[in-house]
C-alpha cells in the first residue's frame, strides 16, 4: 500500500461567512480514516491543528488556520510519499483560483512530480457552491485531478489506479459512500490540543457577542446523516444527486450512532459536539436515538443547520434542555403561500408557533430563520414575514434571523437564471440581495432588512420608565394633551414605590415629565433617589421657566439628572407666547436654558424640544438657530398626537412640516443631533435614522399622576392607523402608521405632548 500525505489547507473567508469553516476539516479527518483502514500509511496535516493555528485578519478577510509556511513545513516533515491529497471546500471560492489554496498547492509540488489530488471530501451540512470541473482544474494546474462531491469511495480507487501506473487526470464524480461501512473519523491523527487552541482563538478573534452555537472546551464536529429528503428551492443539499433522482437522506444505524458519540467523548475527550447534519430530525427514531446517546454520555451539543419544526415536540425540548445552547428551526417565510408555492418547504407554519411555545416552556433558546427576496414574493408578503417574525420574538422570545434569498450555484433558485458575478458567496448569502427575478428591487430589500434590524435592536434595548410627575403647569399650550384636567401632583411616596419596583426589574433609564415637573416640590429629591437606586440615565422634560431662578437651575442640573430637555415652541417671545399662552414665558425659558448651561456638569446634556403646529412650522429654521445660539446641540422635533386640545385645527400640513424638518436637518446635521417624533417613515425617506429614537419606545412604561400605568408603545400604537400604502412599505414592521387627529376621544388619564413623545434622545456615549 501507499504512503500518503493528506492536507487540509487553511482558508480565507469573508468577515461575514456562511456555515462553519472552522469545522471544515471533518472531511479530511474522515477520509484519513478510510485510507488508513485500507492499509495506506497516512500522514495528516490539518491546518486547523498546528501549533500556531489561529484566526487572523488579512485585507478584511478572516484567515483560518496555520500559515501556508507552517503547513508546508509540516508537510515536508512527512517525508517522501506516493501521493498528496489536498481537500477543497466551498470556502475556497470555487471555481476561481483561491490565493491561499493556490499557494499551498504550489508549495506542495515535489521535484519527483508526486501526484497531487484535489478532493471535495464533501460531508454534507454546509452550503455547496457548484462549479464546473473544467473551471476548477483550470484554476489549479498543479493538480492531476479533482474529485467532486464525496471522496471516501472514489479516492481509494484512484489510488489503486495510480499504483497500477494508470492515468487519473481530469474530473471524477465522487461516488456515494456507505455510511455504515465507514470507519470513525481519525481524530487520533490530529493534535487535538492544538485544535482546541485554534478554535479558542477563533472565538476570541471573531469579536462577536454571545454565540448561539458556542465553541468551548473540546468541541468536535460530527455527522449522523448525509443529505436531506426535502426540496427547498434555496438549499444546496444533495449536490451529487443525478437528474431525476429522488432526494434522500442516509443515516447512521442506532448502533453506529451510539458508537460515534461514545468515541468522540470517551476516546477523544469531546465536551461539546457540533452536529453538522443537513437535518438531524428527519426521522423521529433517529433523532430520539441521538438524544438518548448524548444523555448517556452527558455531552453538550448544537445543531447549527437547524431542525424541522414539525419534527419537534415538547418532549424533545425537555430532552435537549440540559445539553443544547440554542435550537434552530427554519420558517423561511411568515406567509403560507410563499412557503408552499415559492420555497416548496412543505411545512405548516403553525408548527413554527408550536415550536416557539414549546421552547419557551422548556426554557430553551430558539432561533428561527427567515428569507426575504424570493422570486414571486411580494412586498406585502415580505412585510407579513417580518411582522410575524417580530410577533414570535415579542411573544415567545424566539430570535429571528432574517437573510436575503441567495441563488447559490446548483440550487433551484439559480437554475435557468443568469447569476450575478459574485466572487465569494459567503457574505452575499448573509447580507447582499442577489436573487435574479425577485419581485422587489435590491434597494428596497435592503430597506426592508434595515428597518427590521432596527426594530429588533429596539426590542432588545434597555427599558425605560416614564414618570408623569404632575398635571400642574404654568403654561397653557394650545395643543396640550392635558386639556382641562384638574391640576394636581402625583403622590411622592407612590412615585418612589414605582421607581423601586421598576429598578428591581432591571430598568436603568428614567424620564420625568408633566405637566411641568419643576413645579413638583419633590422633583430634585426624586432625581437623587432614582440615581441612588441605580438608574443610569435620568431625563427631565421642562418648559424651563423655573430655571430662570439661578439657584434652582444650579440645584436641578447638579441633582444627578443626565439629560434636560427644554420645550421651546417659537423663536421669539411673540411666537412662543402664541403657542404656550403666557407672554413672559419665552424670556423665562431662555433665561433658564442659559442658567442650566452655566451650571451643568460636563456629563449632563441639554436639548430643545418643539411641537410643530400651524403657527410655528415655518419658523422651525429660526428655532434651530435659536437653539444653536443658546448653546444647545440637540433638538427634538415633534408632530402632534390626537390627545386633549390637539386637533386638526392645530396641525400643520404634514408633508410641508416634514419638508421643513428635512431642510433643518440638512442645514444643521453636522453640528446638532436631531430626533423626529410622531411621524411615519414615508414622510422622511432618506432620513429614517432621525426617527429611530421615537420608534424605539417598545419597552417604555408610563406611570401617570393617578398611578395608572401603560406600555407607551402599545398605547400609542392603538391611536395610530395603517393605510393601504403601509402594506408594501419597507418600513412597515417598525413604523406605527398615521395619527388621526380628532379620531380618538380624550382618555381618562390624559397626558401631555411631551409625554406622548415619551423621552428625549439618549445622548451619544
Amino acid at each position: 500500500m501507499s504512503r500518503l500525505l493528506l492536507v487540509h489547507p487553511p482558508v480565507s473567508v469573508a468577515r461575514d461567512f456562511i456555515d462553519y469553516p472552522y469545522f471544515s476539516d471533518l472531511g479530511a479527518v474522515q477520509l484519513a480514516a478510510v485510507l488508513r483502514q485500507q492499509g495506506h500509511e497516512v500522514s495528516l496535516v490539518d491546518a486547523f491543528a498546528l501549533e500556531r493555528s489561529t484566526l487572523s485578519w488579512v485585507d478584511g478577510r478572516a484567515f483560518l488556520g496555520a500559515t501556508v509556511a507552517d503547513v508546508l513545513a509540516a508537510s515536508d516533515a512527512a517525508g517522501e510519499v506516493d501521493a498528496i491529497i489536498v481537500t477543497f471546500s466551498p470556502f475556497h471560492r470555487p471555481p476561481a483560483r483561491d490565493p491561499v489554496l493556490g499557494e499551498v498547492l504550489t508549495g506542495l509540488q515535489r521535484p519527483n512530480h508526486t501526484p497531487l489530488l484535489l478532493v471535495d471530501a464533501y460531508q454534507s451540512g454546509q452550503h455547496y457552491v457548484d462549479a464546473e470541473g473544467k473551471d476548477v482544474l483550470a484554476a489549479y494546474p498543479e493538480v492531476r485531478c479533482w474529485v467532486k462531491y464525496e471522496a471516501e469511495t472514489t479516492v481509494p480507487r484512484l489510488l489503486q489506479r495510480l499504483a497500477r501506473g494508470e492515468a487519473i487526470d481530469g474530473v471524477h464524480r465522487g461516488e456515494t459512500a456507505d455510511l455504515e461501512a465507514l470507519p470513525l473519523p481519525a481524530w487520533d491523527l490530529v493534535d487535538l490540543r492544538a485544535a482546541d487552541a485554534f478554535r479558542e482563538r477563533v472565538v476570541k478573534h471573531l469579536g462577536r457577542g454571545g454565540w448561539a452555537f458556542p465553541i468551548d472546551g473540546r468541541t468536535l464536529p460530527m455527522l449522523t446523516s448525509r443529505g436531506c429528503p426535502y426540496s427547498c428551492v434555496h438549499c444546496s443539499s444533495n449536490p451529487d444527486r443525478l437528474p431525476g433522482a429522488p432526494k434522500v437522506q442516509r443515516r447512521l444505524s442506532a448502533g453506529k450512532l451510539r458508537a460515534s458519540i461514545e468515541a468522540l467523548v470517551r476516546t477523544h475527550g469531546a465536551t461539546r459536539l457540533e452536529v453538522l447534519d443537513e437535518l438531524l430530525n428527519v426521522d423521529e427514531a433517529h433523532f430520539e436515538g441521538f438524544l438518548a446517546a448524548v444523555a448517556q454520555e452527558q455531552v453538550r451539543f448544537d445543531v447549527p443547520n437547524g431542525l424541522r419544526a414539525d419534527g419537534l415536540e415538547a418532549r424533545h425540548f425537555a430532552a435537549m434542555k440540559p445539553f443544547v445552547t440554542t435550537v434552530s428551526v427554519s420558517a423561511e417565510s411568515g406567509v403560507q403561500r410563499v412557503v408552499n408555492e415559492v420555497v416548496n418547504k412543505k411545512l405548516d407554519l403553525a408548527r413554527i408557533t408550536q415550536a416557539a411555545q414549546a421552547a419557551q416552556a422548556a426554557g430553551v433558546p430558539l432561533l428561527i430563520h427567515f428569507i426575504i427576496g424570493m422570486p414571486g414574493e411580494t412586498a406585502e408578503e415580505i412585510n407579513g414575514t417580518l411582522a410575524w417574525a417580530m410577533d414570535l420574538y415579542d411573544e415567545y422570545g424566539a430570535w429571528p434571523a432574517v437573510q436575503f434569498a441567495t441563488p447559490l450555484p446548483g440550487t433551484k433558485l439559480a437554475k435557468g437564471r443568469t447569476l450575478p458575478q459574485v466572487a465569494d458567496w459567503g457574505p452575499a448569502f448573509q447580507h447582499t440581495p442577489s436573487q435574479p427575478g425577485a419581485s422587489v428591487s435590491p434597494e428596497e430589500l435592503v430597506r426592508f432588512k434595515w428597518t427590521f434590524d432596527q426594530r429588533l435592536q429596539s426590542s432588545t434595548g434597555p427599558k425605560k420608565v416614564i414618570l408623569n410627575l404632575t398635571y400642574v403647569c404654568n403654561n397653557h399650550c394650545t395643543f396640550c394633551a392635558v386639556g382641562t384636567r384638574t391640576q394636581l401632583h402625583g403622590h411622592p411616596e407612590r412615585q418612589r414605590e414605582h421607581l423601586e419596583r421598576h429598578r428591581a426589574q432591571g430598568v436603568t433609564m428614567l424620564d420625568i415629565d408633566g405637566g411641568e415637573p419643576t413645579l413638583h416640590p419633590d422633583l430634585i429629591t426624586l432625581v437623587r433617589y432614582a440615581r441612588h437606586l441605580g438608574y443610569r440615565k435620568v431625563n427631565v422634560t421642562t418648559n424651563g421657566r423655573l430655571l430662570a431662578y439661578d439657584d434652582f437651575a444650579k440645584r436641578l442640573v447638579r441633582s444627578g439628572l443626565t439629560t434636560l430637555l427644554f420645550s421651546v415652541h417659537g423663536p421669539d417671545a411673540q411666537s412662543h407666547a402664541q403657542q404656550v399662552g403666557v407672554a413672559e414665558a419665552f424670556e423665562q425659558t431662555t433665561a433658564g436654558i442659559r442658567n442650566a448651561l452655566l451650571h451643568k456638569p460636563a456629563n449632563v446634556d441639554l436639548g430643545l424640544n418643539i411641537t410643530l403646529t400651524r403657527g410655528n412650522t415655518e419658523k422651525l429654521p429660526e428655532v434651530a438657530q435659536l437653539a444653536w445660539d443658546l448653546g444647545l446641540r440637540w433638538m427634538n422635533i415633534q408632530f402632534l398626537t390626537p390627545f386633549g386640545r390637539a386637533t386638526r385645527g392645530h396641525s400643520p400640513d404634514t408633508e410641508r412640516a416634514a419638508e421643513v424638518t428635512r431642510g433643518v436637518i440638512d442645514a444643521w446635521k453636522d453640528r446638532m443631533k436631531f430626533q423626529v417624533i410622531n411621524l411615519p417613515f414615508c414622510f422622511m425617506r432618506g432620513y429614517e435614522q432621525y426617527l429611530m429614537g421615537d420608534l424605539a419606545k417598545l419597552e417604555r412604561h408610563m406611570i401617570f399622576v393617578n398611578n395608572e400605568e401603560v406600555n407607551l408603545s402599545k398605547y400609542l400604537a392603538e391611536r395610530r392607523v395603517k393605510k393601504p400604502v403601509c402594506a408594501t412599505c419597507p418600513n412597515a414592521v417598525f413604523c406605527g402608521g398615521f395619527y388621526e387627529l380628532d379620531a380618538v376621544p380624550e382618555p381618562p388619564w390624559v397626558f401631555s405632548e411631551d409625554e406622548a413623545a415619551g423621552e428625549g434622545p439618549a445622548p451619544e456615549a
